[in-house]
């Protein structure tokens, strides 16, 4: 069933139909298209172009088809795509008037609206999930503030940090991701209805009325450009491809640390599975997967520039390929930030075994060098002492916490009581003074400003639901399923 043919002697060849349809891709975006042609009904009706029984007859006939595509009554299958369900779906039901809600609309501007609509609920959804993973990390951050571990670089022990810590490094990766969503989101939340096949209409149709109608705050500026561009889906692909980035490093980091060579966190079971044919496995495969999922989210990215590349304005049927990378990147992002979420509730730090850990890689070597540049030695000459020490105590079996004066030869004088405080560990950690840093105070200062940051930003996009939901209420006459 398809809604053009005027020009064409034959029907379209059946291979040929089941190569081009995108009814199995598209079928999901059905409460958008009826979203946005009621919306465009309405429009039509201000600009005169339809009467109030005809402007009554379409908009019921709409709200009849979404709620019965909504209980399973009508079978997608045999339709091109679900514009035509839509429109061939509401005929069936109210004659031919429904002929008339074409008017001055193209699936050109059709289907970018229904992405646009879709997407602003779907990157909303993302940033509310990202904001929840948010808060679970500083809960755990603030349950156990006062572990302390190893830092690393290159995988090597570094220095001391709080456990705490190193958990608030993702909420401030994340906190980026939430702006990258936020921006793409800004430029999703635009309308491009009115623009038509690719040039506008002569019709005298207000775009600014129906855009505000859908809780558009803009119209799309150019119509050629509206129909024959994705780039507000490579934004919101982008913005998931870096979270998922994100959230692999965490993945990698619980499955390393998970290791019995680090041991510095258990997984509950719940989120670990066995072996099926060694029986003392404990497998970190949710962490695994949440590592892995990346891979798909940024190839959706590299699907849809590819597919973009080269393409003339304005409008080509290449751009029928958007569907697949975009519902895969959205529903493969969703389920992995809200399985992280999960994850984080359900892993436990071991604070002994990072104790011990501190003590295997003189990881308060720094904190000497900075002793002794107190003491009024060039940093230069401090890094090289102490690198001169370490080597001995490496070579004699000892640690920082067997300093003695004569480890420090011809330097020996600026040894005292001071450097046996220096080295210990949590010492370290509490006597870091620079914003930013892992000092005690400076972690409740992030927990504190990251508790405020969350519940402003769930106040807002709670506010920018609401209103979304507004408009489909009084446009579809129900609330979303």
């Amino acid at each position: 069933m398809k809604l053009w043919g005027s020009r064409m002697e034959k029907d379209l060849d059946a291979e040929v139909f089941s190569f081009s349809t995108s009814i199995g891709d598209d079928y999901l975006l059905y409460p958008y298209d009826i979203w946005g042609s009621i919306a465009h009904c309405l429009g039509l009706a201000r600009a005169g172009l339809l009467s109030e029984d005809e402007k009554n007859r379409l908009v019921s006939g709409l709200r009849e088809v979404y709620r019965d595509l909504e209980d399973g009554r009508i079978d997608p299958s045999p339709f091109e795509d679900v514009h035509s369900l839509v429109e061939i779906a509401l005929r069936e039901r109210v004659g031919e008037v429904a002929g008339k809600l074409h008017t001055g609309r193209s699936r050109n501007d059709q289907v970018v609206l229904d992405e646009r609509l879709y997407l602003r609920e779907k990157v909303a959804e993302c940033i509310e999930g990202v904001l929840a993973l948010e808060s679970a990390l500083l809960r755990r951050a603030e349950e156990y503030r006062d572990i302390v571990m190893p830092g690393f670089t290159h995988l090597q022990p570094a220095q001391p940090v709080l456990f705490s810590y190193h958990l608030l490094a993702y909420f401030f990766m994340l906190q980026r991701d939430i702006e990258r969503l936020k921006e793409a989101l800004r430029r999703v939340n635009v309308s491009p209805l009115g623009s038509a096949a690719l040039c506008g209409t002569s019709l005298p149709l207000d775009r600014f009325f129906v855009a505000e109608l859908l809780a558009f705050p803009r119209v799309q500026d150019h119509a050629m450009d509206a129909v024959s561009d994705r780039d507000f889906i490579l934004d919101v692909l982008h913005a998931l491809a870096v979270l998922a980035l994100h959230l692999s490093r965490f993945g990698e980091e619980v499955v390393l640390w998970s290791t019995p060579f680090f041991s510095f966190l258990t997984i509950d079971d719940a989120f670990t599975t066995g072996s099926s044919i060694m029986p003392q496995k404990k497998n970190p495969d949710v962490a695994e997967l949440i590592r892995g999922k990346a891979g798909e989210i940024l190839s959706s990215w590299v699907s849809l520039a590819v597919t973009l590349k080269g393409l003339p304005l304005s409008y080509n049927r290449d751009l029928q390929q958007d569907k697949r990378p975009l519902f895969r990147a959205v529903n493969e992002g969703l389920g992995v930030v809200v399985i992280a979420t999960r994850l984080v509730n359900h892993v436990f730090p071991q604070p002994e075994r990072m104790r011990r850990a501190l003590e295997e890689g003189f990881l308060t070597a720094t904190d000497l060098c900075e002793y002794l540049v107190t003491r009024g030695l060039p940093f230069r000459k401090a890094h090289e002492l102490v690198g001169r020490v370490v080597r001995k105590l490496i070579g004699e079996g000892r640690t920082l916490k067997d300093l003695v004066p004569e480890d420090f030869g011809e330097w020996a004088h600026l040894f005292d009581e001071g450097v046996q405080m220096v080295v210990l560990e949590e010492r370290s950690v509490a006597r870091k003074s620079t914003f930013g840093s892992t000092a005690p105070g400076e972690v409740l200062r992030m927990c504190a400003e990251g508790r405020a940051y969350v519940e402003k930003e769930q106040e807002e996009i709670a506010g920018l639901k609401k209103e979304w939901q507004k408009s489909f209420r009084e446009l579809v006459g129900e609330k979303r399923r």
